[in-house]
């Protein structure tokens, strides 16, 4: 059994149930963007121009092999093929498909994919980005919390309307730590749980979806953490905003291998240049969530 979902602006066909809600009433009649099945993807690529432990990948072909999860072949931007292993978790395999593989896909559809939180504030979009485990879903969470419609979580599709950017609504969830649902005041025995690895303590948490278009991107939030005891938030200009954009895409290393890297940086420029970036350095000690919320909060 199939079913189809609207994600990332794009139809999708999934055998592999989404966390998402499946498009109602669809007649099948129009041919999807893109198809996710079960198969048996190819043990390897021939001439691979990008690699190591875990992937391959060459223009137009993406394959992902997590051990005792699942593999992954990605191609053309338009269909998925999974082979789990027999001893995986269906949340586990999910990890990876709505991880790499989609953003492998979303690189191959030469759309721009950032590692970031989205949020709306009054019409617009605004992303927090930065290195992994600096914050980013943290606020995307809590600004959920105060009642901002939620976007996306840590992948993160930015395309062009009218020449302007704007983020695409990804999948309604978010991934967080223990520690996190426990100051969001979120009871986590609920919510399903990251099993993938020892000591591993996330939870997935569901957002209800309120923006099925794209949202016109306006601020771009670069998280950092140092040895302060204060907050600084810095507004960005000239090529800092560019090299920042570039170094926070999602799976940066896939385009070695997969191809676009001129117009990837073209879309990065285009964002740099048709918003503002900001970088927030916060205190390496402690997360002072609501306080950092009242100070990103004045910026908006």
């Amino acid at each position: 059994m199939t079913n189809h979902y609207h994600i990332f602006g794009l139809d999708i066909e999934s055998a592999i149930p989404l966390p998402a809600a499946p498009i109602t009433g669809h007649s099948g009649r129009r041919l999807p963007d893109v198809v996710i099945e079960y198969g048996n993807p190819p043990d390897h690529l021939a001439g691979p121009q990008s690699k190591n432990m875990r992937y391959l990948a060459r223009p137009g072909e993406f394959l992902l092999r997590v051990d005792s999860v699942a593999r992954y072949y990605v191609r053309d931007g338009r269909h998925i093929v999974v082979a789990p292993e027999p001893e995986a978790e269906d949340e586990n395999v999910l990890i990876f498909l709505l991880g790499s593989a989609f953003g492998a896909l979303l690189h191959q559809r030469n759309i721009l994919v950032l590692h970031a939180g989205a949020i709306e504030v009054k019409g617009h979009s605004v992303l927090f980005t930065g290195d992994s485990g600096i914050g980013k879903s943290t606020l995307a969470a809590g600004f959920h919390k105060r009642g901002y419609p939620f976007l996306a979580d840590d992948v993160c599709a930015v395309g062009m309307i009218d020449r302007q950017p704007a983020v695409i609504p990804g999948f309604p969830r978010l991934k967080l730590w223990a520690d996190v649902l426990t100051k969001l005041k979120q009871d986590k025995d609920q919510l399903k749980s990251i099993r993938w690895t020892k000591g591993m303590n996330k939870y997935f948490l569901p957002v209800d979806p309120v923006h099925k278009s794209p949202v016109l991107l306006k601020s771009v939030f670069v998280l950092e953490a140092a040895k302060s005891d204060a907050i600084k938030i810095t507004r960005l200009t000239g090529v800092d905003k560019i090299n920042f954009i570039i170094k926070n895409t999602y799976r940066l290393q896939f385009l070695n291998g997969l191809g676009g890297k001129e117009e990837h940086f073209r879309q990065c420029a285009a964002v740099a240049s048709r918003t503002n970036v900001h970088r927030v350095v916060r205190p390496d000690k402690g997360f002072l969530l609501d306080k950092l919320m009242d100070a990103l909060e004045e910026k908006f």
